[in-house]
């Protein structure tokens, strides 16, 4: 309660998006009335310019769906997406990998209004380092568009967007959640209108928790400020800052070789989170970041929009007893939107340009037997050029799109040794290449009437490759929207030929060479008895094996959802039902290990109240069942979580 005290003090459809927030650009003036009813801004007229989302045409997860759910951290926001899986590691904020459309962290693209937020030294992103009070909606795009964002060819791509509206008098939410084994979360929200022409916004995040099984104890300190500026009606300037300090005990899992030579039951210790050996009982991970922005939006012709983003990111990644000790990088880079809308045609236009320097320190005697710390410092320059050409036709009924996106890297290697703390360059290890590689695609939308919606797309990339003969790979998704006042339904089919197997001493990803699925989304609403349920079917159509995703998985609620007490009171509350196939899942060695099919129930609630607070509670796996996901990361027994989310000045 005195973490809760300090925070206080300090914070003085599938197609459709609940707004929260502004998308669109707005004039305020005297009466203006932003949306969600409760924001009125008494000032001169000017022109409120927003860092849109990506495509208006995309998956939104809204920020209605986002503030009711029970979730710990923004990897459970995904949830609400059928072709979404995420790799639990059963441990409080662990860096638990959330796979899209059956791929997973080396090739998705996690993006913050329009800015890669990846570690590019490991192509992959800790999802713990999102602030989710900071998220307006959340926008996963289509399959085939996923690579025409951000500097690399990423075929998979999801855009968390900040939140960014005004306030009629200083605004402040403050959620706090509480757990077993002291997890607590706690995250203020500011925001206020300092003058005419100045609105200003702060965020503040602490979460902990104590150890379980050895080695576990986890903490996370996030801070972002953000200053924006109403230059003219057609300008305006946004300087933000976002800070991440992340410290977790990493101890690999359970040591089950160890447990298997105790004992024949290896369920009997497994789960014992006192007796249970771990793998690494000393490892810790951290990853401290800085990451400043300044963003330029103009609007200076209603036909003629432009987004312009300049940002630097520095974030340091240490980890003991592992082969890397540490990873260092500093980012420079450069994002520019550009939107040119003439009659019924769109031409979006975009460039990335990133300077990145990285540098390592690795313990590792199988390179050098002989010297067992070594280092590396490389210097990429990575630049893309993009763009989508769309035309409106059949009275807006269908939009046609053709796209396009070249991307280059310049890469420069520089290898050396460590020895008494000082650096030898070892020459002969130093080079550089210049891969380069491109993507074509094309879509379609069309909308029949106010009930049925369609999407085809497809799209065609080549790997990064030094040589003429790169490999190109085909993405397909179709889907297929019905929606009216008591039903809302998404079908969705996709074909993925992206992913290769890859190994080396570090990391073994293996993959089918070519991945089916279909996903289904279903929210159906009569009276007060509501059925949600997202569910997933992969298939490998050449014959091989599925490599880390289940075979199905499926996330069923029944609840009861209405309004009480003179409408005071929002209340939805009831059971969810999870099923995850068998999976064949590697974590480093190529061995392929096969995790069982698991069910789990769970209990949740949450109740708003007169729109200003939200009572929140869960009892996770009601039955107390043992099991794991993940190979072998035993997941939680049976526990309760409740929390309260209040906007207290207002």
């Amino acid at each position: 309660m005195k973490l809760l005290t300090i925070i206080t003090l300090i914070s003085i459809n599938s197609f459709a998006q609940v707004i929260d927030s502004l998308h669109l650009n707005q004039t305020v003036d005297d009466t203006t009335l932003i949306p969600d009813s409760t924001f009125i801004v008494q000032t001169d007229s000017v022109n409120i310019l927003t860092i849109e989302e990506l495509e208006q045409n995309n998956l939104f997860i809204s920020r209605e769906r986002i503030i009711k759910s029970n979730y710990r951290f923004a990897g459970d926001l995904l949830n609400e997406f059928p072709l979404s899986f995420q790799r639990d590691y059963g441990f409080v904020g662990y860096p638990n990998e959330v796979l899209l459309y059956g791929i997973g962290n080396p090739f998705v693209n996690w993006m913050s209004d329009g800015i890669s937020l990846n570690d590019r030294f490991r192509n992959s992103f800790n999802l713990n380092l999102i602030q989710t009070e900071d998220i307006d909606s959340i926008e996963v795009l289509p399959l085939p568009r996923g690579f025409l964002y951000g500097s690399y060819m990423y075929p998979v791509t999801v855009n968390f967007i900040t939140r960014d509206f005004i306030p009629k008098q200083p605004y402040s939410r403050i959620r706090y959640i509480q757990g077993p084994d002291r997890e607590a979360s706690v995250d203020a929200n500011f925001h206020a209108l300092v003058s005419k022409n100045f609105l200003f916004s702060f965020d503040i995040t602490n979460r902990i928790k104590d150890s379980t099984f050895r080695n576990t104890e986890f903490s996370i300190w996030q801070i972002k400020t953000r200053l924006k500026y109403f230059l003219s009606n057609d300008i305006n300037l946004i300087a933000s800052y976002n800070y991440n300090d992340y410290k977790i005990g990493f101890n690999g899992g359970v040591d089950i070789d160890s447990i298997s030579a105790l004992t024949s039951d290896v369920n009997s210790i497994l789960y014992d989170n006192f007796l249970a050996p771990v793998n690494n009982p000393n490892d810790e991970l951290k990853t401290l970041q800085h990451f400043p922005k300044l963003s330029l939006l103009t609007n200076l012709f209603n036909w003629l929009k432009s987004d312009l983003h300049l940002y630097y990111r520095f974030s340091k990644v240490s980890q003991r007893d592992v082969l890397f000790d540490y990873t260092e990088e500093k980012i420079l880079g450069l994002s520019f939107r550009n939107k040119l809308s003439v009659k019924n045609f769109d031409f979006n236009l975009f460039v990335d340009y990133e300077n990145q320097k990285q540098s390592a320190r690795i313990r590792d005697d199988r390179i050098f037997p002989a010297i067992d710390t070594y280092f590396l410092k490389d210097e990429f320059k990575v630049f893309s050029l993009g763009g989508i050409l769309s035309a409106k036709l059949l009275q807006d009924k269908l939009n046609v799109s053709l796209f396009y996106k070249y991307s280059s890297v310049d890469k420069n290697f520089e290898r050396g040794i460590i020895i008494d703390d000082s650096e030898i360059i070892i020459s002969p290890f130093g080079y550089s290449v210049n891969p380069s590689n491109s993507g074509t695609g094309a879509d379609v939308h069309y909308k029949l009437n106010d009930n049925f919606k369609f999407y085809l797309g497809g799209s065609f990339l080549d790997v990064y490759s030094t040589s003429s003969s790169a490999k190109e790979s085909f993405l397909f998704q179709s889907g297929i929207n019905f929606s009216n006042d008591f039903l809302n339904a998404d079908l969705y089919y996709i074909i993925n030929e992206y992913l290769v197997n890859s190994a080396n001493y570090y990391h073994y990803y293996k993959q089918a060479e070519k991945t089916s699925a279909l996903g289904f989304s279903l929210k159906a609403k009569y009276s007060f008895i509501l059925l949600e349920s997202q569910n997933a079917l992969y298939n490998s159509p050449s014959g091989s094996e599925l490599y880390f995703i289940p075979d199905f998985t499926s996330r069923t609620g029944l609840f009861y959802n209405d309004f009480l007490f003179d409408n005071n009171l929002d209340l939805k509350t009831g059971f969810i039902f999870t099923y995850i196939g068998e999976q064949n899942f590697s974590s480093v060695e190529t061995r392929i290990l096969k995790v069982p099919s698991v069910t789990r129930l769970d209990f949740t609630l949450a109740g708003e109240v007169r729109r200003a607070a939200i009572v929140y509670f869960i009892i996770e796996n009601i039955f107390d069942k043992k099991y794991y996901i993940t190979s072998y990361y035993p997941m939680p027994e049976r526990n309760f979580r409740f929390g309260i989310a209040w906007e207290f000045l207002n």
